[in-house]
């Protein structure tokens, strides 16, 4: 019999459109969508994503197996099941010769009782119902994904309109809130995620007031002494002065008001004149069109009083707590802020080239006199970073860092005048990114005390990034994966895995396609303290990210394509016996594989494609975690095909198509050959 050799291939180093094909590392891709690179190699199928509004999610759907017979036709998918004597309901979602499964259960069914829709009985049961009790993972799957079908259904957009690039989504402790226009895009609107869907926030009035002699309070009920108005006070929002002195002045955010403020009666709380308005009591609106940008921070030692800051390039910029809604007064002439940022306890606002910054401690003081400057950087900004000790200040062709505590001490420095970053592309993950004209570009701490070094990590791609620069509209983080995405206005994105290698941190590139285009993202913590990345369509609708098994309802279509490995011998002819395919599944899983044999040859015979499908990996006992492996599985698949031709290199390609599969990683391959002779 002839030798047969055997060559492994590990899985590693992302898309590399640039290095000639000798050269190329093997293990690379070539063409590629919907794949990341792994934290420690291999390449992953992308999750999915699924809408939210803080109902239920769709992948926490379960469903019950329910054996049963059938009368009257039995029951149609779709349909609402009740037992007849426990009253329990639920809705089918798979009608089989012998059972149904359901979802939605309100309770236990009887193991033998009838059970009716509309009142009409259509069949028995004839045991008890099994939670996630289907025979074989592939209709494990299917149930699975009928169940996060219905639950899908449930969750409806914020009422409103969106646009690309603008909208905005905040986490404020957990709670997701999106800011977007009203249905008929005459004025910007907040909501808040909650069990019941979408909750709007209403949004209160504000008064002006001057003379303040004595502290005004958050909850105060305040009356106006000739007038008899009344309200209640939301937030204090003082601007210049002091209680003390007699000089406060401000404005109040006022609610539950009665009669009608005038613009300059004594303004009393318990029957103690406190201050003098200064204006009529104005109802707080927001103009539409903005795209928000937010930094949560604490400006005081109370852990309650973590709030939202935002702008959005039309509006005021503004202080949120999840309730109430406060626009902050700066005093620009056109006060409509485009990015924002907090630095040692100090927020700050960019005008184009001015990059504006509040009195210490005091978002809503922007006097000079109280602490407030303004610095000039000649370059529209795009974008706020705090890097250590340091702001990094981003603009479209130049970027700057700004140290020191406050106006006495704050100085600018260049760090380079030539590399700035496109507007939303500034993240952190482990050091400073951004994309540039040049492509991405990590922003390194040097040796030096306070210096910064730019540099290009995205060589091997660039033509991808020169087509990503054109339309990139948004970027995130994923810091349990250490990736940093870019997301286009057209669907499209790039992924960066950030690994460490020998030589210090190493970039794998690979690229998506969402069905729907993002608009804008957030990443944060949920309740638990889990990292979650949100992100709301040109079309107003909202995701979670990294969930579930499609594209909200729609097939996840994933490729690789693999670069023609000629196993360390270029001009050696071989005879390709088998390949062996390294990989894991979260559950059933079914994937292509081809191969193709010396650059496409045609003049070699087509090699036949093969599908594989997998049911899930295995688990070490007492170790993996109930529900998450599969008994009979192994822990790490090896499914192969048949090669079975003659060529110098090989090229294997992946393909998938499904809104069913719950995830997969492929780590590696091993080639089966027989070695021939030179070319």
């Amino acid at each position: 019999m002839p030798k047969v050799d055997t060559s492994y291939t590990k899985f590693q180093g992302g898309l590399d459109l640039e290095s000639p094909p000798l050269t190329i590392n093997p293990g690379a891709i070539i063409v590629g969508t919907n794949y990341v690179v792994g934290v420690h190699g291999g390449y992953e199928c992308i999750d999915g994503y699924e809408r939210f509004s803080g109902q239920p999610s769709p992948s926490d759907a379960t469903y019950y197996y329910c054996p049963c017979s059938f009368t009257a036709g039995g029951p149609a998918v779709g349909d609402t099941i009740t037992g007849a004597d426990s009253s329990k309901t639920a809705v089918v979602i798979v009608v089989g010769s012998d059972y149904v499964d359901v979802t939605k259960l309100s309770g236990d069914f009887n193991d033998d009782e009838v059970y009716t829709v509309g009142g009409i009985a259509k069949g028995t049961f004839t045991a008890g119902q099994v939670e996630k009790g289907e025979t074989t993972a592939a209709l494990h799957a299917v149930a699975m994904n009928l169940a996060a079908d219905v639950y899908r259904a449930d969750i409806a957009a914020p009422t409103g309109s969106n646009s690309a690039g603008k909208g905005g989504l905040a986490l404020l402790n957990g709670t997701l809130y999106a800011f977007l226009n009203n249905a008929g895009g005459t004025a910007g609107v907040i909501y808040k995620s909650s069990a019941a869907g979408w909750v709007a926030i209403t949004l209160q009035y504000e008064i002006s007031f001057s003379t303040g002699s004595a502290a005004i309070a958050d909850a105060d009920a305040i009356t106006q002494l000739v007038s008899g108005a009344t309200a209640v006070v939301a937030r204090v929002v003082l601007e210049s002065g002091t209680w003390a002195g007699g000089d406060a002045a401000g404005r109040l955010i006022i609610n539950t008001i009665t009669g009608t403020f005038d613009a300059t009666n004594a303004i009393q709380v318990g029957g103690v004149t406190k201050a003098t308005s200064a204006s009529l009591a104005t109802a707080i609106t927001i103009s539409p069109g903005g795209r928000y940008e937010f930094v949560v921070y604490n400006f005081t030692g109370s852990t309650a009083t973590k709030r939202i800051y935002g702008c959005d390039g039309v509006n005021r910029g503004f202080e949120f707590d999840g309730t109430v809604y406060v626009p902050i007064a700066t005093g620009m002439t056109t006060d409509t802020p485009e990015y924002v940022a907090a630095f040692k306890q100090q927020l700050f606002f960019s005008f184009k080239g001015s990059s504006q910054n509040s009195g210490p401690g005091t978002p809503y003081v922007w006097s000079a006199v109280l602490g407030a400057a303004e610095i000039a950087l000649g370059d529209n900004i795009t974008g706020y970073l705090v890097e250590s000790e340091t702001l990094l200040i981003s603009s479209r062709n130049t970027t700057n860092q700004l140290a020191g505590e406050n106006v006495d001490t704050f100085f600018l420095d260049p760090i380079d005048a030539e590399i700035g970053a496109i507007p939303r592309t500034v993240q952190n993950i482990g050091k400073a990114h951004c994309l540039d004209d040049r492509g991405v570009i990590q922003i390194t701490r040097a040796q030096e005390y306070g210096n910064f070094n730019l540099g290009t990590v995205s060589r091997q791609i660039q033509r991808r990034i020169n087509a990503m620069r054109a339309v990139v509209i948004a970027s995130s983080v994923y810091r349990s994966k250490n990736q940093y995405r870019l997301y286009g206005s057209d669907g499209t994105g790039i992924c960066v895995t950030i690994g460490q290698g020998q030589l210090g941190l190493e970039y794998y590139y690979t690229q998506f396609i969402y069905p729907d285009n993002v608009a804008t993202v957030v990443t944060g913590e949920d309740s638990t303290g889990k990292d979650v990345v949100f992100f709301m369509s040109d079309a107003g609708m909202v995701y979670q990210a990294d969930k579930g098994t499609s594209f909200d309802g729609e097939d996840i279509e994933s490729f690789l394509v693999f670069p023609y490995n000629n196993l360390k011998s270029p001009a050696m002819i071989k005879s390709f016996r088998r390949v062996v395919i390294e990989m894991t599944a979260s559950g059933y899983v079914s994937l292509k594989f081809n191969a193709s044999l010396s650059y496409g040859d045609s003049n070699i015979d087509t090699i036949a494609q093969e599908t594989i499908t997998i049911d899930g990996s295995g688990g070490y006992w007492d170790v993996a975690n109930w529900d998450e492996f599969y008994w009979d599985s192994k822990v790490v698949g090896q499914p192969s095909l048949a090669v079975n031709g003659d060529g110098t290199n090989i090229s294997i390609s992946v393909y998938g198509k499904t809104d069913q599969a719950a995830g997969h990683k492929i780590d590696g391959i091993i080639f089966f050959y027989t070695p021939r002779r030179i070319m």
